[in-house]
């Protein structure tokens, strides 16, 4: 079972920096240069990019990508901390409570992942290749969540 959670919490560790990677990069040519944006065939991105669903008053949603995979990533680094009994006498509870917080913020990030490449495919009907990189990130981070969830209350039950 160690291996197997070693495992998991690695395909964690590696799927919220490549998430983070793809939220700096789209913060960062959003914010200072847009044509930094590469796009693959569709060339796609910059039609996505530029449109007015790519922002919430005003403030781009790859920025709020950016704070979601860091809050994950955070997280991650707390429930790691706990588990290896540094900190508090209650890091079960601790434990479950952060694991619960992961699930709680890679659901949402899903849920408006598919909220918005549904708006790609059916507003827009132009792809963003790094918009559907993250997409597919925080979809597999959520499955990485509900597997860490569900491994909890079976060493705990």
């Amino acid at each position: 079972m160690l291996q197997r959670s070693s495992f998991i919490a690695c395909v964690s560790v590696i799927l919220k920096l490549s998430g983070l990677a793809v939220a700096v990069y789209l913060t960062y040519t959003a914010l200072f240069d847009e044509g930094a944006l590469i796009c693959g065939e569709s060339g796609g991105c910059h039609e996505v990019q530029d449109s007015e669903y790519s922002r919430v008053a005003g403030i781009p949603i790859s920025l709020f990508g950016l704070f979601m995979y860091l809050t994950l990533l955070g997280l991650h680094v707390a429930r790691a901390q706990y588990l290896h009994k540094i900190f508090f006498d209650s890091r079960e509870w601790l434990v479950r409570n952060i694991r619960i917080w992961s699930l709680f913020v890679a659901t949402a990030g899903t849920i408006y992942s598919i909220y918005l490449t549904g708006i790609e495919a059916f507003v827009l009907e132009a792809w963003c290749i790094w918009c559907l990189a993250s997409a597919v990130i925080i979809s597999l981070i959520f499955i990485v969540e509900v597997i860490e969830v569900k491994n909890i209350n079976k060493t705990t039950s």
